[in-house]
């Protein structure tokens, strides 16, 4: 599907209205909502699903059952 281009925060804002996914952007950690993260060697914003798992990793698995863990 070929979407016309044009420069401006209006045409921004109305293609973000579109996306599919925009729920997904809920699921991540983000403290500046408004940064743009354009990164290609990043892991990217972290799953928020993601930190009770490494929390319980860190304490548990690891604080807890050192090399058992």
């Amino acid at each position: 599907m070929f979407i016309p281009f044009e420069i401006g925060e209006a045409f921004a804002r109305n293609l973000d209205m579109q996306d599919e996914l925009k729920e997904f952007r809920e699921e991540f950690v983000s403290a500046d909502p408004e940064l743009i993260y354009l990164d290609g060697n990043s892991l990217g914003r972290l799953p928020k699903a993601t930190v009770p798992i490494l929390r319980h990793l860190v304490e548990s698995e690891w604080g807890e059952g050192l090399i058992r863990g």
